[in-house]
């Protein structure tokens, strides 16, 4: 049986081999970039794909799409942010609750 540590060592060091024998990194890596909500290429085919928009007018919406998604991000974190620093432990709790 091999340890944490050996299992890394040979996974790393296949990943090295798998990648040198890659001719074209970006063929490889391709469906993760066309899959990526931060590229313009993924909303475009989003926008493209509803069928609502005319083609010509395909970039500007595709711009906006993403504008809104990144926004979206951005309104979550905050809150997240939000939530975790107004988060008490249940110790303060009950010493707010018996003060």
């Amino acid at each position: 049986m091999s340890t944490p540590q050996q299992r890394s060592t040979a996974a790393r060091i296949a990943v090295n081999i798998s990648w040198s024998r890659t001719p074209v990194r970006a063929e490889r890596t391709r469906p993760a970039t066309e899959a990526n909500r931060g590229q313009l290429a993924y909303w475009e085919r989003v926008i493209r794909e509803e069928g609502i928009v005319c083609e010509e007018e395909i970039p500007l919406a595709a711009a906006s799409r993403r504008s809104a998604y990144m926004s979206q991000l951005a309104k979550n974190a905050a809150a997240s942010r939000k939530a975790k620093k107004n988060d008490i432990t249940p110790r303060a709790r009950r010493i707010r609750r018996s003060a």
